[in-house]
């Protein structure tokens, strides 16, 4: 697994590779939490290069999205494998995060808020 952070504007890109599972959820969700800390009120979760995602990684993702909500920001994800998207449309977690097919489309939708 490997993070990686880019800024572009006021957004925060977080790029995550590799496995989203209990072995390294601790890690991402750090990782997450120190961008929220830092008040970013955009971020974009670039999951491309993500080959498997477990309950962890998702109970990550929904609790980093909450937090992030509560400061009143955004979180979107990118780039979803077509398997990983499937996972999101049976949990249900696609009406809870806004799901984009680039991180240029992205950007160019949080640019415009």
């Amino acid at each position: 697994m490997e993070l990686r952070e880019k800024i572009s504007g006021d957004i925060c890109i977080i790029s995550i590779s590799g496995h989203m599972d209990n072995i390294n959820a601790k890690d991402i969700e750090d990782k997450i939490n120190e961008v929220i800390e830092r008040d970013r009120p955009k971020i974009i979760i670039n999951m491309a290069e993500v080959e498997y995602i477990s309950s962890a990684g998702l109970r990550v993702l929904l609790a980093a999205n909450k937090k992030q909500k509560l400061r009143n920001g955004v979180m979107e994800i990118v780039s979803t494998q077509p398997f990983i998207e499937k996972v999101f449309n049976v949990t249900g977690l696609d009406r809870v995060f806004t799901l984009r097919p680039t991180e240029e489309e992205a950007i160019k939708c949080l640019t415009a808020v």
